[in-house]
This record gives structure tokens, sequence and C-alpha cells, in this order.
């Protein structure tokens, strides 16, 4: 049995989907909620503020909603 693919969507698309916003995103990842490189990933590594790429399963997971 194969394991489905990993949707990983944007910061903004990622709040869309759950309903919340954008900085509540960052709020539970400075409260330790959420963790860099389980529910986040930066998409260039090398840029000093970046943009994320979110693991929408691994947070809905977390939050209790998958």
């Amino acid at each position: 049995m194969t394991t489905p693919p990993i949707i990983w969507l944007r910061t903004r698309e990622l709040a869309d989907y759950l309903g919340l916003h954008r900085n509540t995103l960052g709020n539970m990842v400075r409260a330790d909620l959420l963790r860099d490189g389980v529910h986040r990933r930066k998409i260039n590594p090398m840029a000093p503020r970046g943009e994320f790429l979110w693991n929408r399963d691994a947070v809905l997971m977390t939050l209790g909603r998958l």
C-alpha cells in the first residue's frame, strides 16, 4: 500500500483553508505548537526571511482536525 502524497500549502493558503489569520500560524510556531521541519519548511533555506510551505495534514493532525 502506498502512502498518499504530502500536500504542501503556502502560509496564506493554509490560513485561508483553516479559517485563521496567517499571524495565528506564526503565533502557533512561537508557542511550539507547530514546529519547523515537521509542520513547515522554508521554500528557500538560504533566504533570511523566506516564505514557508506547510504540511497540511501534519497541521490538521496537530490541531485535531483530521
